[in-house]
């Protein structure tokens, strides 16, 4: 009950009309850029946190044989460390309301494995600052992470309509 509680807590200490949902979920992104050291790593707690639950969820669905691709290119040095993007965004939050905009996601993540996706395609377009065409894969043309994205907005409207959110 206590986690409950520190996240009503949390929910409640942030002045949400200052930015609309996608405003919020952008600076959480250049929040994200502005706590990462020179070398591209970030040195947030909270970024490290969400950048860890993001991989092992993605490691969770891979077959063994890509699990041992993926770990002997990391043993070989062959793995491309993630670089962070330059964002014309001015981090305008503090680390309370990042903490906050996290909680959003965190709160939906884990119900089920199409919310899953949905939450992915919102943390990768509006966290990392993703391209549409970055975030195509083979199982997912454009048409199709338009559709997550929107799709999980609408969720997250839903769940905190406080959070103004224009169509």
């Amino acid at each position: 009950m206590g986690t409950a509680v520190a996240t009503q807590h949390i929910l409640q200490t942030v002045d949400w009309s200052r930015f609309d949902l996608e405003g919020w979920l952008y600076q959480f992104g250049a929040w994200l850029y502005t706590n990462t050291s020179q070398s591209g790593k970030s040195v947030s707690p909270i970024a490290i946190a969400m950048d860890n639950a993001v991989k092992v969820k993605k490691y969770k669905k891979l077959s063994a044989e890509q699990k041992l691709k993926i770990i002997a290119g990391y043993m070989l040095d062959d793995f491309e460390h993630p670089k962070p993007r330059k964002t014309r965004l001015t981090c305008e939050i503090n680390d309370n309301e990042a903490r906050a905009v996290q909680r959003l996601i965190l709160d939906l993540q884990g119900q089920s494995e199409i919310l899953d996706d949905w939450m992915d395609a919102v943390i990768s377009r509006y966290f990392y600052g993703c391209s549409w065409s970055e975030m195509v894969t083979k199982e997912r043309t454009q048409y199709d992470v338009r559709s997550d994205v929107k799709c999980g907005l609408a969720v997250l409207h839903s769940r905190y309509g406080f959070i103004r959110y224009r169509i």
